[in-house]
């Protein structure tokens, strides 16, 4: 009984260490973010934009959702925040992002994220094409007609085209990808790292904003 006692302090013990460690952890340039050149263009004034380019059927962006949201409730309120779907010359792809903006015209897009993601990854949907995607979107209530006539219109296509040209722009090669203030593009981390991460960079840039107004 006392070895099984002393076993699980010191297994209590490692898991504190390696999460002091872990919290403590420094984020370093051309290892967990990148910067863009030639830096694009951010918030205005005093706001800082934050981009989040995603795929739907990507489950490291599955996985980092709750993270966004929950963060998204505690970020400063000069920060603003977008997502962009990843299109990545793939008809698929292409589909599921122009979804994104024909649902976002309609109102409805907000509501239907996080039941586009557990569609795909917890209730195994494809989701790969117009007709798969139609009938889960009749399942949940949408107005086909009025999808299919965003899904023509001039600003959806518009918002799609907008998306491929950002992709290039920033170099995002993979997602998630978070991109801060058109300087920077943080990848490859996961979970609260990655918004640990962007709340960083936000300091970052703001610091070299006051620099270069000095």
């Amino acid at each position: 009984m006392k070895i099984r006692l002393i076993l699980s302090f010191l297994a209590l013990m490692a898991l504190s260490l390696s999460g002091a460690v872990f919290a403590e952890q420094k984020f370093e340039e051309d290892l967990h973010y990148f910067s863009i050149i030639p830096a694009q263009p951010g918030g205005e004034g005093e706001r800082v934009q934050i981009t989040e380019f995603f795929l739907y059927t990507c489950p490291h962006c599955f996985n980092l959702e709750p993270h966004i949201e929950a963060w998204l409730k505690r970020k400063p309120e000069n920060v603003d925040f977008d997502r962009v779907p990843g299109m990545f010359n793939r008809e698929s792809t292409r589909i599921q992002g122009t979804m994104f903006y024909a649902l976002r015209l309609m109102g409805v897009a907000e509501q239907l994220h996080q039941k586009i993601f557990s569609a795909i990854h917890e209730e195994g949907e494809s989701l790969d094409n117009q007709q798969q995607i139609e009938e889960f979107l009749a399942k949940n209530g949408v107005d086909l007609d009025a999808y299919r006539k965003a899904m023509k219109s001039f600003a959806v296509q518009t918002q799609a085209r907008r998306a491929s040209i950002l992709a290039e722009r920033y170099d995002v090669r993979s997602v998630p990808s978070i991109i801060v203030d058109g300087k920077y593009r943080a990848s490859g981390l996961s979970g609260d790292a990655t918004m640990r991460l962007t709340d960083f960079l936000i300091d970052k840039v703001k610091v070299e904003r006051g620099a270069v107004t000095k």
